[in-house]
């Protein structure tokens, strides 16, 4: 299934924002979408819950991406979570998701929850997972075939026109 309108003018943009000299990486990428915001955004790794790969955490001066610890493909998870900000995904609050999901809570679930995601657990939830996996893909694949110093994006664009 072909990435939708959004998520390809979503990666249009963030490829937009690489460094026009040297080696374009999705780390310089990130730091890019920082420098165009304003609002600086950390990389961490981190032990996450079992089945937890990425998470994106919002402060009130600045973002963290923590990634799991000792992930293969931790670049992947990079860009989902990269994904989830710069498609304007906002989630909803844990206490709202806790209320949401049980009546009466233990400690053991409140600590499991807190630890989970919360970014995309609202009613469109599966839509932006979606959106923020196809983002992903979509701009590893573009990453992949970008000359090692980017000259010019006329030559990407042609190249995935062409083959």
């Amino acid at each position: 299934m072909p990435a939708s309108r959004v998520v390809t003018r979503a990666v249009n943009d963030v490829l937009a924002l690489a460094p026009r000299h040297g080696e374009v990486s999705l780390t310089r990428l990130v730091e890019a979408v920082s420098d165009s915001r304003g609002r600086t955004i950390d990389i961490a790794h981190a032990d996450l819950p079992p089945g937890v790969c990425g998470q994106w955490r919002q402060y009130s001066d600045h973002d963290v991406f923590l990634i799991q610890r000792g992930l293969p493909a931790w670049d992947r998870t990079l860009a989902h979570e990269l994904g989830h900000l710069v498609l304007g995904h906002e989630g909803i609050s844990i206490t709202q998701a806790a209320q949401e999901s049980t009546e009466l809570a233990t400690s053991d679930l409140i600590g499991y929850m807190l630890n989970q995601r919360t970014g995309c657990m609202g009613p469109s939830g599966e839509d932006a997972e979606q959106e923020a996996e196809d983002f992903a893909a979509l701009l590893i694949y573009r990453l992949g075939r970008l000359p090692s110093d980017r000259s010019s994006i006329v030559q990407v664009r042609l190249g995935e026109a062409f083959g």
